[in-house]
């Protein structure tokens, strides 16, 4: 059967090159119900999984593609789900049984202006806290990417399933209305360039294995069976012991609660991915992710050419958040402005606590529907700049 990549250069929505990534890094299984702004990713798993053997299913609800997309993976196929603000509320407990069973899978968030159903074909990004809080009970981290472009729709798409099958978690894609519709070239190289990284298995007998490392906590790599290869799977909402089976003991409750968060936060030096541009000579800094970098970009030139030293930065694993990169920027520039698409302050909020009072924090918020403009974002750097 076909890879089902196919190299080339395409004029194509990020949405679409979110589904040609997954295709790319091994996807075989998607499961979704419809919601804008990320139905193109959708209609093109629905197209294109079929080519390559993979299967797409247009489930009843949420709460089902999610629990599908879990059931795949333990079956051992890479899979994937996505959906919008909304969406992505009603994927939460599915979510935690996913998180808590260490099962390897993509989440993908379109993000729209919110709360609730809020204007379904327009901007927003309201769900930055939603994917790392939003899962009861806490007790857990998670990892996300962001995208700014339809190139890195790809790239990261591809980077989410290598890193959920590293630390054998569900990983997400948080990308916005503005990447998810923008029009624009996509570069597919030869597969041989593709670095995609392969479930790794059991090299023991299946009486010796244990289905979660609960004694090592930060092991990552760790391998997963799957159902039909003579290991014993045992998957549930319960807390359990290193075989899986479910547990009220207070120690054994401990000892998975730290692997869940420990297998993260003790490898936060294979999570840090960070674009900087013109932070050298800095003095003020602009902040923002996903789509809403672009017209941040825009505002940080135009700044430079009216002799103000301003740099941009841009957290692109923004869970674990970067806090040691974000602390480096606070320390050398005197202001740094966090341009994000809520009200609420939520990127700027994380700015401020990694920063620890080294530099003065201001947002430059917005309802969503449009990305800020450019104009915008300048005359604000100017208002603030020392």
């Amino acid at each position: 059967m076909s890879s089902g990549v196919k190299p080339g250069k395409y004029f194509v929505q990020g949405d679409e090159a979110i589904a040609e990534g997954a295709i790319a890094a091994g996807c075989r299984f998607f499961a979704g119900y419809p919601i804008t702004p990320c139905s193109e990713t959708s209609e093109t798993m629905a197209r294109r999984l079929p080519e390559v053997g993979g299967v797409c299913l247009q489930m009843e609800d949420e709460l089902a593609s999610i629990h599908a997309v879990g059931g795949a993976s333990v079956g051992g196929l890479k899979a994937m789900t996505i959906s919008s603000g909304p969406g992505i509320s009603l994927k939460l407990e599915g979510l935690g049984w996913g998180i808590k069973n260490e099962i390897p899978y993509v989440v993908v968030d379109v993000q729209r202006a919110g709360p609730s159903n809020g204007v379904a074909t327009r901007v927003g990004q309201g769900d930055f806290y939603t994917i790392r809080y939003g899962s009861a009970g806490g007790n857990s981290s998670i990892i996300a990417l962001s995208p700014k472009s339809t190139q890195e729709a790809f790239d990261l798409t591809i980077e989410c399933f290598n890193l959920a099958e590293i630390f054998r978690c569900p990983v997400f894609l948080l990308a916005d209305e503005t990447v998810g519709h923008t029009r624009e070239l996509l570069l597919i190289p030869e597969e041989s360039e593709l670095k995609v990284v392969k479930r790794v298995k059991p090299t023991v007998p299946p009486e010796q294995f244990l289905m979660y490392p609960l004694d090592t906590p930060g092991v990552i790599n760790y391998p997963f069976p799957n159902i039909g290869e003579g290991y014993g799977i045992c998957v549930s909402p319960y807390t359990h012991n290193s075989k899986g089976y479910a547990s009220t003991a207070q120690d054994m409750q401990e000892k998975m609660a730290k692997r869940l968060v420990f297998k993260v936060t003790e490898n936060l030096d294979k999570l840090v991915r960070v674009e900087k541009q013109k932070m050298e000579d800095a003095e003020f800094a602009v902040v923002a992710y996903g789509g809403n970098a672009r017209p941040a970009i825009a505002a940080v030139e135009m700044a430079r050419e009216q002799g103000m030293k301003v740099g941009f930065f841009r957290p692109i694993i923004v869970w674990p958040f970067p806090d040691g990169e974000v602390l480096k920027v606070a320390e050398k520039v005197k202001n740094i402005l966090v341009c994000e698409l809520n009200i609420d302050g939520q990127l700027s909020r994380e700015v401020a606590r990694a920063s620890k009072g080294k530099a003065e924090v201001y947002l430059l918020g917005s309802g969503g529907v449009e990305p800020h403009l450019p104009a915008q974002i300048f005359n604000e750097i100017r208002r603030l700049y020392p």
